[in-house]
């Protein structure tokens, strides 16, 4: 929204106070920031109402102004008065808000009070299959604090003014929104459609002369100029718009991040304003069989899932930034923002980044299905739209993660009416438990990842690990580290039953053991189950989404970077599974006698949309002390977007086998792929243990 803006973030006063309806001051009023969710802020696990109360004084001549208070994000219930008149409400927590306050605004001091209820919902009955409030994974998940039990699942609660607070000051035509999309790509020329919204606060219709200019660079591409009368109060202007010789907005691994800037200007009577915001040219197809099309071009999907923040306000632009970074080393090129909507900041650090946004709508798990809350589901699924509509890097919709039973209807109809909102992207219903396999960690082995389950992009997998030593003294009180206190742990989402009975782990003789045995498995289920999706030449997978990236609080979750952003040893096999090209060796045992094969099969697979002739590829067998057992190579060229199998073998073949001479002990399967002219292009590994029978004639 355009006009003069007066920033209210600062300190201001608050009380608490269970009657409903007292707006004056109590007796005793303490300090927060804001913009602060308030468990950071003083009041560590309140659930509630919380009144805030700010003065501010204005120095601007108001007559024939508008003036606005405007709200990036208050949590969960909202209640404003300006001067003691009530001027709006509003419900939601990761929305952007603005009211008007033209007639009660005042030169001089004025007193803004905001009411902020983010509430307890009960167990058992409310909590944890019938909720009300649509917070995603802020307020039900396994990876937040408490859990997902029914008496501390509510934890620290996220409530509290968390984004900036200001006072727009602006003329009586004002642009509300401005929608930029690609309508198609043909040859190099891009079709643009623009949906400019203005409010008209003027007594009687007004012409004004619009300009619209796009930017790339710093130049002026295109301009395009159209003189409208307005004559209602909402006023809706469609404007299309062709961009010759178009730079395209690519992910990382495919070319370059381009983005555009937009110009609106709007004069009329002697006044003017203008508006700008930057985007991307792209187009987004996915395929009924799931392949999704970036700008037509098919592209694979190293996906990972992410809750970036449990508490908004702390986390800035250094936090975005470090975290964008950690995913593009491991080889990320697409985010999935789990069952939540996070801080704006983070989707303009991947629109820069070149990275893909599968986009959940805060719904996770079961819900009360009544019409108020069918209603407030309907308007908060809009505000996502509108809100986040301008980022190239989002590419799909989805309403609800696994929705139990009965969710039908409801997530049918959030989906029409993000079909509705938005035709330039792919939208779900729901994200369902069918495509979160879990093998392994909640049933199940690992190897059962060979049945390639989970559909052609299967959308959550994993399991769990330790963080580092350093970090779990931070997150545990001495006294339940070690031995551990399971029920401490558990606060910290660790998961007792999946890792003793399913992962079959040791917790050996010491923490430091137990953390080693912990992120080992973790390692080895995410580079097996993800190198197997990869290799699949029998299945379509179309891309992966591992659950997930990081802690959103001091916790022991499914993350490989914890909250601490130190990395845990599954963050290696997430970088090297997720190379765009990537060498593969099919293993089918990780001990293995003299004389048998060291692989089922070795696998190639290009992602990128270029190809490679006259390609090596070298493969070497080593011992402990890297003395080589065995090295071949060979030439092959590499199609862009293709996986093929280089080696197979089977109990007829010879020259892959272990060499009879070869000593016990440990050894390692190095692979690389190098271009014509020497370029490493991809390198991988697999360690095995030569061990000797009970009997030497019996071994092959």
């Amino acid at each position: 929204m355009n006009g003069q803006r007066i920033n209210l973030n600062g300190i201001w006063l608050y009380w608490l106070d269970n009657n409903q309806e007292r707006k004056t001051d109590p007796d005793h009023l303490k300090e927060m920031e804001v913009p602060s969710n308030w468990h950071l802020s003083g009041l560590p696990n309140h659930a509630g109402a919380v009144w805030f109360k700010r003065k501010f004084y204005v120095n601007e001549n108001l007559k024939e102004k508008e003036s606005w208070l405007n709200f990036e994000g208050v949590d969960y219930f909202a209640e404003i008065w300006l001067n003691g008149t009530f001027i709006g409400e509003h419900e939601g927590y990761f929305q952007s808000f603005r009211l008007n306050t033209t007639d009660v605004l005042t030169n001089g001091e004025n007193v803004l009070i905001v009411k902020v209820d983010s509430p307890f919902e009960e167990p058992l009955k409310a909590w944890p299959d019938r909720k009300r409030l649509i917070k995603g994974v802020l307020n039900h998940h396994d990876c937040r604090p408490g859990g997902w039990h029914h008496t501390f699942g509510q934890s620290g609660n996220t409530g509290g003014i968390w984004g900036n607070v200001d006072l727009l000051v602006t003329d009586k035509i004002v642009i509300d929104q401005l929608k930029v999309t690609t309508e198609s790509l043909i040859d190099n020329s891009a079709q643009m459609k623009f949906n400019l919204n203005l409010t008209n606060l003027e007594e009687k219709p007004v012409t004004s002369n619009i300009s619209i200019k796009t930017f790339y660079k710093g130049i002026e591409q295109t301009s395009l100029r159209d003189k409208v009368v307005l004559t209602d109060l909402n006023n809706n202007l469609e404007y299309f718009q062709k961009i010759n010789e178009a730079h395209l907005w690519w992910t990382w691994d495919y070319g370059d991040p381009d983005l555009y800037q937009i110009k609106v200007f709007i004069e009329w009577r002697g006044k003017s304003i203008e508006y700008e915001l930057d985007f991307g040219i792209r187009t987004i197809r996915v395929s009924e069989d799931g392949q999704l099309f970036l700008n037509d071009q098919p592209l694979f999907i190293r996906g990972t899932n992410v809750i970036p923040a449990q508490w908004f306000s702390a986390y800035q632009e250094k936090e975005i930034e470090r975290d964008i970074n950690l995913m593009l080393e491991a080889n990320i090129n697409a985010a999935r923002i789990h069952a939540h909507i996070t801080k704006q900041e983070f989707y303009t650090a991947c629109d820069e980044a070149g990275l893909l946004i599968w986009q959940d709508f805060p719904l996770q798990w079961g819900y009360i299905q009544t019409d108020e809350f069918m209603n407030s589901a309907k308007k908060q699924v809009i505000e996502m739209v509108d809100n986040l509509y301008n980022h190239p890097s989002i590419y799909l919709w989805c309403c609800h993660n696994e929705p139990p039973t009965g969710s039908d209807s409801l997530d049918t109809t959030l989906a029409e009416l993000v079909r509705k909102n938005d035709a330039s992207r792919y939208v779900r219903p729901s994200s369902t438990f069918k495509e979160h396999p879990y093998y392994g960690w909640y049933s199940g082995g690992v190897e059962q990842f060979i049945a390639i389950p989970g559909g052609a992009v299967p959308s959550e997998f994993g399991a769990q690990a330790l963080p580092v030593l350093e970090s779990l003294k931070e997150i545990m009180p001495d006294e339940a580290l070690w031995p551990p206190d399971w029920d401490t742990w558990a606060f910290h989402n660790f998961q007792y039953d999946q890792t003793f009975h399913v992962a079959h782990l040791d917790m050996g003789d010491s923490l430091e053991t137990f953390i080693n045995n912990s992120q080992k498995y973790q390692y080895r289920y995410l580079k097996y189950s993800i190198e197997t999706y990869r290799r699949s030449l029998e299945k379509p997978i179309f891309g992966l989404y591992q659950f997930m990236f990081m802690d959103c609080w001091p916790a022991i979750t499914w993350s490989v970077v914890d909250y601490f952003r130190r990395l845990k040893t599954g963050y290696d096999a997430i970088r090297i599974a997720y190379q765009p090209i990537l060498i593969s060796f099919d293993v089918p045992r990780l001990e293995v006698v003299n004389g048998l094969n060291i692989f089922n099969g070795v696998y190639l697979v290009n992602d990128l949309n270029i190809g490679f002739e006259n390609a090596v590829i070298e493969i070497a067998l080593e011992d402990s002390a890297g003395k080589e057992l065995m090295k071949k190579s060979f030439t092959v060229d590499i199609p862009a977007n293709f996986k093929q199998c280089l080696v197979k073998t089977d109990y007829l073949s010879t020259q892959w086998r272990i060499p009879k001479e070869a000593d016990p002990g440990e050894v390692v399967i190095k692979g690389k792929v190098k271009s014509w002219d020497g370029k490493l292009l991809s390198e991988n590994f697999e360690n095995l243990k030569i061990v000797t029978t009970y009997a030497k004639e019996y071994s092959h």
